[in-house]
């Protein structure tokens, strides 16, 4: 494993996000995992994404991608289950079975286990797909059931107890009854009640085919004329200065 994870230093990083796989051209998690490797790239984060999606236009330039599956792996047990030496899940349709080992976290109950994209890998053991990473993260009080939860910091996976909807911090989560191994996925549409972009995803099936973003060098402002309007495309922080400036030449 140690050798596997030098070789992620070869891959792109920076703090913009680019769109890797987009609209038509889905693929499963296993799949979006390999073309992410050979393409050297690193699959934006769960909460890289979040920052995109709520409180930011940031996500209109990337809108392709959507829905995708983030870099963020997790494996969680069902509710007030200990759990054992690993997470087993076996998806329903394909009956692939995906295991993450759970080392120091053995033993414990409602908690997520987590690794961030390239720290990880999925590798064929026998019929299974293992997860093997160096280490992991064990977030503890992990909701049992969906609902509208503060998330952590590092992570933005939703914990602790139930919270009102409308405080900001608070993110949707989607979970099924018993255990999963797979990747927290984000979507950019907001159907129900326009809380689309604040659902945080741990029930999606790895067999879909879903888009996938990834990360990017800092993007150069651009500004472009289509439809009679101007487009301006930067970072988050590009963006906000630009806002900052019509606002002071408006007074």
């Amino acid at each position: 494993m140690v050798k596997s994870i030098q070789k992620q230093k070869e891959r792109i990083r920076g703090p913009a996000i680019e769109v890797f796989r987009k609209y038509k051209e889905g693929v499963s998690f296993p799949d979006a995992l390999k073309l992410a490797k050979e393409a050297k790239r690193v699959i934006a984060s769960n909460k890289r994404l979040d920052k995109a999606l709520v409180g930011s236009d940031e996500w209109g330039g990337i809108d392709l991608a959507f829905p995708c599956y983030t870099g963020t792996m997790t494996g969680y047990e069902e509710k007030n289950k200990k759990l054992g030496k690993e997470i087993v899940y076996t998806d329903s349709k394909t009956k692939q079975r995906y295991i993450f080992p759970t080392g120091d976290a053995k033993g414990s109950k409602n908690v997520i286990l987590v690794v961030e994209h390239p720290d990880y890998e999925l590798k064929k053991d026998g019929k299974d797909l293992r997860v093997c990473a160096s280490s992991f993260d064990i977030l503890e009080n992990f909701p049992v059931s969906d609902g509208w939860y503060k998330t952590d910091e590092k992570h933005g996976i939703p914990l602790g107890k139930k919270v009102n909807r409308g405080n900001e911090d608070a993110r949707s989560l989607w979970r099924i009854k018993g255990a999963r191994v797979g990747p927290v996925a984000r979507d950019g549409f907001d159907f129900w009640q326009g809380d689309g972009r604040r659902d945080v995803y741990l029930n999606a099936k790895p067999f879909v085919e879903l888009r996938v973003a990834v990360e990017a060098l800092e993007l150069k402002l651009k500004i472009t004329q289509g439809q009679g309007k101007l487009i301006i495309r930067g970072t988050p922080e590009q963006l906000a200065e630009i806002k900052k400036l019509i606002k002071e030449n408006q007074k």
